[in-house]
């Protein structure tokens, strides 16, 4: 566990966010190495199927990322606070009350199932292959959403590398599992899933045996703890606007889908491996920036609000150090890198489609890396109205320009539209900045009044 907001500020940055690149990188390492054989094993129809109701699934997670993006806001308020009982009191009724509210949701999203994949116009040919997947994947959703609630937690108490050692662990089990069950088991798509499943388990049950070493070292193995709907309610008012913008940022993104289906199974592969190479890309900066949302609501815990601001220039430098060179070569190489999703020697539209974002959008991330950043920032200070307006900015500028220029471009117009979401938000953002957040006094004077 590490405070923040003690000693060198480029240090503890460092530190800080090289085990969460890392972790974030091995989440997406896995899952491209799942596209990769479902790809070389299953084909282009493989691929299809696991892309085709990706978006719902993404957009279901979304929910829940936001929720524990949230939590881990205000137990990193807490820690730089040294509120140490309160902490366990919290994490207690998180997990619990959380895990059954998700469990009861993956059952509901598997009974609207059918409605589902044909709102996202899903082929025939692909159809049962894809519920199959879509069902077991959000049947065993509650495990797989809290890794992710479990990481937030030990981020906010300042840990990355424990995270770190469990993205390793639910690496290594995911891709042997999938090798297992695809090559050896031949259990096709259902063998993805349920190794996605199983993974998951085993990292939960590692993250609660880590949390009870923290609380022995907290001194606070003994404190009693129970059920508290109030401490819950409580907790949802930083977990619920987070839930809320993650939400509206991945409905865009679930929007494309019909869109992207409806031009044919090579575009849905094709997109398939656009969204890997740009979760990888993604996924750089997010885990940077998460530097800044911990140790921002550190700050607040502590009453150190003059580092805030320095703290928000340090993870904007950093971050575009770090995803720099992946976004050149994704874009240099992009034959090649897309050229993995595939067998040997295909040549067919689906990778045409992949390389031309690679080739011509992708260095456009580099408006995203902005806008994270500045939703990092309005997290951890708790400004989380105008987290949401600037998420809906983006996610209405993406679904408007995507529809509107998809029909004059085809899929240019969805990558076009994409594009234009990045940069009209990042502008909207940078201004909103100098007017509301130009010094310490305003960041104090916001913070205070979000933060209970």
């Amino acid at each position: 566990m590490r405070d923040l907001t003690k000693g060198s500020i480029y240090k503890s940055f460092i530190l800080f966010a090289v085990p969460l690149i890392l972790s974030g990188l091995l989440v997406q390492g896995y899952s491209i190495i799942d596209n990769i054989i479902a790809g070389k094993f299953l084909g282009e129809h493989g691929l299809a199927t696991i892309g085709a109701t990706s978006q719902a699934i993404t957009l279901a997670c979304s929910v829940f990322w936001g929720f524990g993006a949230g939590v881990g806001v205000y137990i990193a308020k807490r820690f730089g606070a040294n509120e140490y009982k309160e902490i366990k009191t919290d994490v207690y009724n998180i997990m619990i009350i959380s895990v059954a509210v998700v469990a009861l949701f993956g059952v509901i999203l598997v009974i609207f199932g059918d409605g589902i994949i044909a709102l996202l116009r899903v082929e025939d040919n692909i159809r049962r292959d894809a519920k199959i997947y879509y069902s077991i994947y959000t049947l065993g959703l509650f495990l797989i959403i809290a890794n992710n609630t479990f990481m937030h937690i030990m981020n906010a108490l300042g840990s990355s590398s424990f995270p770190f050692l469990m993205s390793v662990l639910s690496a290594v089990l995911n891709i042997s599992g999938n090798i297992l069950s695809v090559t050896v088991f031949k259990m096709g798509i259902a063998g993805i899933a349920l190794s996605s499943v199983f993974s998951a388990t085993m990292v939960d049950i590692a993250y609660i045996l880590n949390l009870k070493a923290c609380y022995i070292k907290l001194g606070i193995k003994k404190e009693k703890i129970k059920l508290s709907f109030s401490a819950f309610r409580h907790i949802l008012r930083y977990a619920i606007p987070t839930s809320l913008q993650q939400t509206a940022m991945y409905i865009a993104a679930f929007l494309m889908s019909p869109i992207v289906n409806g031009i044919g199974a090579a575009a849905t592969a094709g997109y398939t491996v656009v969204l890997r190479i740009y979760n990888v890309n993604a996924c750089i900066y997010q885990q940077s920036a998460k530097t800044v949302s911990n140790y921002a609501a550190q700050c607040v815990g502590a009453k150190e609000y003059k580092k805030i601001r320095k703290g928000l220039f340090v993870g904007l430098v950093q971050g575009m150090v770090f995803v720099m060179p992946m976004i050149l070569l994704c874009s240099l190489f992009a034959p090649q890198v897309n050229s993995l999703f595939f067998p040997s020697g295909y040549k067919g539209e689906a990778l045409n489609y992949a390389i031309l974002f690679s080739r011509v959008y992708l260095p456009f991330i580099a408006f995203n890396v902005i806008n994270n950043l500045f939703h990092s920032f309005f997290r951890g200070i708790a400004a989380m109205r105008l987290l949401i307006v600037a998420t809906v900015l983006g996610s209405v500028a993406r679904i408007l320009s995507g529809l509107i220029l998809a029909e004059i471009f085809g899929m240019d117009g969805i990558y076009i539209g994409w594009a234009i979401s990045w940069i009209a938000e990042a502008v909207f953002l940078f201004f909103v900045y100098l007017f509301k957040f130009r010094n310490t006094e305003m960041i104090q004077r916001h913070a205070e009044r979000n933060f209970v």
